[in-house]
């Protein structure tokens, strides 16, 4: 099997399930590998190296194409003939974290595609997955969700696809005894992070909230965040003040553990997840996740009353209310044993994710999947996910512009906000910029995209539609489509009237909500 990571090495969720993944495959003498890529004077960590066949060196940003994906093309093609010409067999290969990862494998089988069996892993509830799944529906052997919410998108998502759809939860390094916890007695509550400082995802401006709160209350805390990010600077900035947390910076996944089994509570504040590898990490060592409750793999392991607990959340609660629910929680431990909780913990990460039960699973998709058929990708059909100039990225229909030219049109003269600033935006700017409407500026829930512009125009956080004195919103998206509308109740009761370009069953209509 080949998992293929053209970015995210050091720390992600995903990296961890792939190195856990080799590890059992090879324990098993089954051959498995990664290919990698690795930035212009970057390395692969040490950590990683022992499980890395193939790399990509110097790669520019998969995420800068734009269309070009002959690279790609060229270094994994080299990779799986060799891999093939070693076993004879077709390669299992698991593209990963973008759309361009699976459009050069799409290159490949037009006209190679006996070499190759693709697994597409469903790893976060963002939609995009899901839209790589059906964009690459052709030449996927197996969609594989990591929980059971996941598994529900992926049967609606691709309806066609029910008997290749198979859930397989994340594996985790879990002993059978539950490590031993250090009594609560007479000592300070323990609180850890454990993951990437990222602000959009993980809501990490949570944190430094949550222990002012904590701080104001009298409680007494010990807060270590391990990990490092973009975020890492600021944090440390917000905090200078507070004594009780302190920053570790990335450490060796196998020393991750060390600090799970100091703690007594575990933090996790994001916006969403598939589910959180680092949550079952703290599981299998006892520790007691604290979660936010979005739609995620989260309702699998954290069971209320037993394994941990979770906070009320959508994805714009305020971090403030968040910190607060959070900081109720880390209250009411006090009265708790915690010790009952953390053998829960720890029986549910051994009998659903430890890496045995994984690979048994795995091992059944793969062989699954070595049986089935080659499925090449149509040649007359742009492989690349990302556009060259002039064309249109994957996540844009067709017809797009068009669209949002006579949705615009109706709205002559109204002020309209624009929901998005992804590539769908971009791709329609000349219906934007030549709209008879005038448009106020764009929106978006990416609080790190707040005060930037796109297109000519300033990009808000979607806090502040409220206060833009806009009379209509025009939502700027194929694949999140639904999720923006799922909001238009809310926004309407605002005043504002709510568009959608794509109806659901992808008709021509332009659709809005009265």
């Amino acid at each position: 099997m080949l998992i293929i990571l053209p970015d995210h090495l050091r720390v992600s969720g995903i990296t961890t399930w792939a190195l856990n993944a080799i590890r059992g495959l090879r324990a098993q003498s089954i051959d498995a590998g990664l290919l990698v890529h690795t930035a212009p004077g970057d390395s692969v960590p040490e950590f990683l190296a022992p499980y890395v066949i193939s790399v990509l060196e110097n790669a520019p940003s998969i995420h800068t194409l734009n269309g070009n994906i002959d690279l790609l093309v060229e270094h994994y093609l080299g990779t799986i003939k060799d891999i093939h010409k070693q076993t004879g067999k077709p390669v299992i290969v698991s593209p990963n974290l973008h759309g361009d990862c699976y459009g050069a494998i799409a290159q490949i089988a037009i006209k190679n595609p006996e070499l190759v069996r693709v697994l597409s892993w469903i790893h976060s509830d963002n939609e995009y997955d899901s839209a790589l799944c059906r964009r690459y529906d052709s030449i996927i052997h197996a969609v594989v969700p990591v929980s059971r919410e996941l598994e529900s998108i992926a049967k609606r998502t691709l309806p066609h696809r029910q008997n290749d759809i198979v859930h397989i939860p994340y594996p985790v390094q879990v002993e059978l005894e539950c490590p031993n916890k250090e009594p609560q007695s007479n000592r300070a509550i323990r609180l850890v992070y454990t993951g990437r400082l990222d602000e959009y995802q993980k809501r990490i401006s949570v944190l430094p909230l949550l222990t002012e709160e904590l701080d104001d209350r009298g409680i007494d805390f010990e807060f270590k965040v391990v990990g490092d990010g973009e975020e890492m600077d600021s944090l440390i900035e917000k905090t200078k003040q507070q004594k009780q947390i302190e920053f570790i910076g990335s450490v060796p996944p196998d020393q991750v553990k060390d600090y799970l089994q100091w703690a007594d509570l575990w933090i996790l504040p994001s916006r969403y997840e598939g589910q959180s590898v680092a949550m079952l990490e703290a599981l299998a060592n006892g520790c007691i996740p604290i979660v936010t409750q979005v739609r995620s793999g989260a309702d699998d392991a954290v069971q209320e009353g037993t394994t941990g607990f979770k906070v009320d959340s959508i994805w714009n609660t305020p971090i403030e209310i968040i910190a607060s629910r959070m900081a109720d929680i880390v209250e009411s431990v006090s009265s708790i044993d915690l010790s009952t909780y953390a053998t829960n913990a720890h029986k549910h990460a051994l009998k659903y994710h430890s890496i045995p039960t994984h690979i048994d699973a795995l091992r059944s998709v793969i062989c699954k999947a070595e049986s089935m058929g080659d499925r090449p990708w149509p040649s007359d059909q742009r492989a690349s996910y990302s556009a060259k100039e002039g064309e249109l990225d994957a996540s844009t229909p067709h017809d797009a512009i068009v669209r949002a030219s006579e949705a615009l049109s109706r709205l002559a003269g109204k002020r309209v906000l624009i929901y998005c600033s992804g590539q769908h935006t971009r791709d329609i700017s000349k219906a934007i910029q030549e709209s008879p409407a005038e448009i106020v500026g764009i929106v978006d829930d990416d609080p790190t995209k707040a005060g930037l512009g796109l297109i000519g125009y300033p990009i808000y956080p979607s806090d502040q539609i409220p206060h833009l004195n806009a009379t209509d919103l025009l939502i700027s998206s194929w694949i999140y489509e639904d999720t923006i509308w799922s909001k238009r109740d809310k926004i309407e009761a605002m005043g504002i009237r709510v568009h959608r370009l794509y109806s659901t069953d992808q008709d021509n209509t332009v659709c809005s909500s009265q």
